[in-house]
Formats: structure tokens, C-alpha cells, sequence
């Protein structure tokens, strides 16, 4: 079975005050940290939708980082309008059709074995959604059945985007009680040193030093 991810990443990022994926993180970007991440899992296909400071960054990956991203010219009209980009163009007659996605927000960091584990319990149980819980509250990132690709490429601001996807096709909940990683949400400065933490990355220097 082959697996593949949408890591969205097309926000303005209006909370934090600075566009989240080129957050120091790890000696690198937010969004070069999570790059890595995903290249350590199963995963053979990556999609990032930039949208918002879009070719800031393209220009901060590495040129053979750069070829998975996708714009997406509707960002400002919400997050749903991301996930439909990256799922058409996982969708394309260009690529092969991926058995699993995952799908990640740039704000939402996680582990490489976390995502494996989410993607073995979909491959094991045939569950058409896998979700991380965390002592009772559904977590990220969240992994689907490549079948439900149409779905998500239809997904609408109005109709609440993965949302009703996964009202139609209720996630299995997979309980990760010890790992409040699965919680992480990024959207203010002062979310930045506990995410760091979970993630096992170290606070930037400070300026000058």
C-alpha cells in the first residue's frame, strides 16, 4: 500500500505574528523540521499547499524540497480550500493514486513514529480514518483511506472542510494518552517553547549569541 501526505502550510498566520512554517525549529524552519520528519516515515509522496508568504517559502527549502509544493490561490478563503488543492493534486494523472494520506497541518508538529503508527493501524484495522486521542480529546494528524481522496478534493469552507469528511466517515480513535504531542497547536508565540519541547527541539538561541 502506498502512502502519501498533504502538509498544509498556506495560512497567514495572523496569531503567531510571523508565517508559521519559517518558525526557528530544530536549527532549521518549522516547516524543514516536519519535511524531515515525514521523509522518516512510510510516506513515499509529500504535497505541501503553500498559499500565504508562499515564495518565502519556497525559497527556505532546499531545492529538492521545493518540488512538492503546490500553491493554492484560494488560501485566504480557508483551510478547506488547502486540503481540496493538495488532494487534486495527489489526484493528478501525473502521480500514483496513494493507498493512505496523511494529513498534517504546518501548526500541528508531530513524530515520525507517531505517523507510523497511525498509518499501521488503518493498514491493520481497514478503517477508512485513523485519529490520535489524548486522555479523551481527538488530536492530529488524522490518516485516511485513499479512496476518500474525491471527498477531500470536493471539501468547502461551508460544508466545515475535513470535518464533514470525517462525519461521514468516522475516524477510529487511537489512544496516545502518553503522547500530548497529539494535541500541539501553534497558534500564538507563547504555544512555541512547549511545542519545542514535545518535539524534542531546542529554543532558538537568543539574538546576538
Amino acid at each position: 500500500m502506498s502512502v502519501a501526505a498533504l502538509l498544509l502550510a498556506a495560512g497567514a498566520s495572523t496569531r503567531m505574528g510571523s508565517p508559521k512554517p519559517l518558525l526557528p525549529w530544530g536549527g532549521g524552519s518549522l516547516l524543514a523540521w516536519e519535511l524531515d520528519e515525514l521523509t522518516r516515515t512510510q510516506i513515499e509522496g509529500i504535497v505541501v499547499v503553500t498559499g500565504a508568504y508562499a515564495d518565502d517559502v519556497r525559497r527556505a527549502l532546499p531545492e529538492d524540497r521545493r518540488q512538492h509544493c503546490v500553491f493554492n490561490a484560494r488560501w485566504a478563503q480557508g483551510r478547506s480550500t488547502s486540503l481540496a488543492a493538495g488532494a487534486a493534486a495527489l489526484l493528478s494523472p501525473m502521480r500514483r493514486r496513494p493507498d493512505v494520506v496523511v494529513i498534517q497541518n504546518v501548526d500541528q508538529p508531530t513524530r515520525a513514529d507517531i505517523i507510523d503508527r497511525l498509518v499501521d493501524e488503518l493498514r491493520s484495522t481497514g478503517a477508512e480514518a485513523v485519529q490520535p486521542s489524548y486522555l479523551g480529546s481527538r488530536g492530529h494528524p488524522v490518516v485516511v483511506s485513499g479512496e476518500l481522496l474525491e471527498e477531500l478534493a470536493a471539501a468547502t469552507e461551508e460544508e466545515l472542510g475535513l470535518r464533514s469528511v470525517l462525519r461521514r466517515h468516522p475516524p477510529l480513535e487511537l489512544a496516545m494518552d502518553d503522547e500530548p504531542i497529539v494535541r500541539i497547536d501553534l497558534d500564538t508565540p507563547d504555544t512555541l517553547a512547549e511545542g519545542r519541547r514535545l518535539c524534542g527541539v531546542p529554543d532558538p538561541a537568543p539574538a546576538g549569541r
